[in-house]
């Protein structure tokens, strides 16, 4: 296994006890027969590896609506990975600080739509679709945060159900 996933899971095991905020480098590179050099050889903070750890999961899911999957499918795709590791994003969400997760989910799913809208032949520089992207993004990442952090009580197929269909027109005529 490389040092960047062993890292990562020695972070996860953690987040099943407590918030980011509260884990310490130091702790993370406990989990692991690595040292602190090594971790920072890959990563610049103990959020810089929560975020790479996000990414892992994120482009085998969401991230594939611009390969492929209908977006439908991969919002599933992602939701259900967040029921499986629940307890790990509860407490990786849970953090205050800038540098947090939240901040850098929005800035992979504004990526995500960017390159999408592209391959549908469309223009994202225009003011209108910049600002239809943003909503998109920090919309519907913090309404699967919130969903996430209260519990996950309605169903996956109502979320994406009521997160397609409040989509700005100018994104939702190009989901297939």
């Amino acid at each position: 296994m490389n040092s960047k996933k062993m890292l990562a899971e020695s972070l996860e095991k953690l987040l099943l006890k407590k918030n980011l905020d509260d884990i310490q480098v130091s702790e993370i590179v406990a989990g692991t027969s690595l040292s602190r050099k090594t971790f920072y050889r890959h990563f610049k903070d103990k959020y810089d590896l929560a975020s790479w750890y996000f990414v892992q999961f994120y482009e085998a899911s969401f991230g594939r609506i611009t390969d492929g999957l209908t977006w439908e499918e991969a919002l599933l795709s992602y939701l259900d990975i967040y029921q499986e590791k629940y307890s790990v994003l509860k407490n990786a969400y849970a953090s205050r600080d800038i540098n947090g997760l939240r901040g850098y989910d929005i800035a992979v799913t504004r990526k995500t739509y960017e390159k999408y809208l592209t391959i549908k032949g469309v223009n994202i520089n225009s003011e209108t679709m910049r600002f239809a992207i943003h909503i998109a993004s920090s919309g519907g990442t913090d309404m699967v945060i919130e969903w996430l952090l209260s519990g996950m009580k309605m169903e996956k197929t109502k979320l994406v159900y009521l997160l397609k269909h409040t989509l700005p027109n100018d994104i939702l005529k190009y989901i297939d």
